[in-house]
C-alpha cells in the first residue's frame, strides 16, 4: 500500500470559476435552469487536450480520495484512473449547455453551485496502490469516521445505511417503537419487521 503525503492536486488557476462581475449575470430561474450560457465559462474551465504539462500524474491502482470545497472536505470516494477528476469534468461539461439544478443529484448540484460561486475545489488522493477491496473498505471507514465525528451533514456523499452512531440508532429505534401504535396497518407491520431485524443485528455484534 502506497501512502501519498499531502498529495493535494489543485486545479490550475484557469480552472477556477472567474470571480469577475460577469458571473453575476449567469442567473438561475426558480427551478434552477440556466437562462443563458456565456462562452467565457467554457473557455475558463477547460484544459487544452494537448496541454500535458498541466495534467497531474495519475495515482497507481485503486485509491481513496477527497474533494475539498472552500477548505471543507465535502466528498470521500474511491476509484482508479481519472475517477477523482470525473466530478469536475461533469461540472465543466454541464456549463456548456442549459441545465436545471433540480434535475441533478445532490453531489453534482452542490458542486456546480459551489463552482459557480467561485469556491476553490481541490481533489486530493489519500492513499493509492490499493486493491479494489481495500479501497472499498478504506472509503467505508473514512465515511464512518466522519459520521462518528458528527460531520454527517458536512459530506455530500450518500452515506450507507449501515453507518449509524449509537445516538442515531437509538432515535431510529424509538421512532419505530412509536410507529407500532400507528393507525396505518402497513406502517405497523413494516416497523415491527424493521425492529426485529435491527435487534437481530445487534444481537450478532
Amino acid at each position: 500500500m502506497k501512502r501519498i503525503q499531502k498529495a493535494t492536486v489543485k486545479q490550475p488557476d484557469r480552472l477556477h470559476a472567474p470571480r469577475r462581475s460577469w458571473l453575476s449575470s449567469l442567473k438561475l430561474s426558480k427551478d434552477g435552469s440556466s437562462r443563458r450560457l456565456l462562452r467565457k465559462v467554457v473557455r475558463t474551465t477547460e484544459l487544452p487536450e494537448g496541454d500535458i504539462a498541466n495534467q497531474p500524474k495519475l495515482p497507481v491502482g485503486y485509491y481513496v480520495y477527497t474533494i475539498t470545497v472552500a477548505g471543507v472536505v465535502r466528498y470521500i470516494g474511491k476509484g482508479k484512473g481519472q475517477r477523482l477528476y470525473s466530478h469536475m469534468k461533469e461540472v465543466r461539461s454541464r456549463l456548456k449547455r442549459d441545465f436545471r439544478l433540480r434535475n441533478i443529484g445532490r453531489m453534482q448540484r452542490n458542486l456546480t453551485k459551489a463552482f459557480l460561486s467561485g469556491a476553490q475545489v481541490i481533489e486530493q488522493v489519500l492513499i493509492d496502490d490499493l486493491t479494489e477491496k481495500d479501497a472499498y473498505k478504506l472509503e467505508y471507514d473514512k465515511l464512518r469516521e466522519y459520521v462518528f465525528a458528527g460531520k454527517r451533514d458536512q459530506l455530500w456523499n450518500t452515506i450507507p445505511a449501515s453507518i449509524q452512531t449509537p445516538q442515531e440508532i437509538q432515535a431510529y429505534t424509538e421512532r419505530l417503537q412509536r410507529n407500532l401504535n400507528s393507525r396505518d396497518r402497513l406502517v405497523r407491520t413494516l416497523s415491527a419487521m424493521t425492529l426485529k431485524a435491527l435487534r437481530a443485528g445487534q444481537d450478532h455484534t
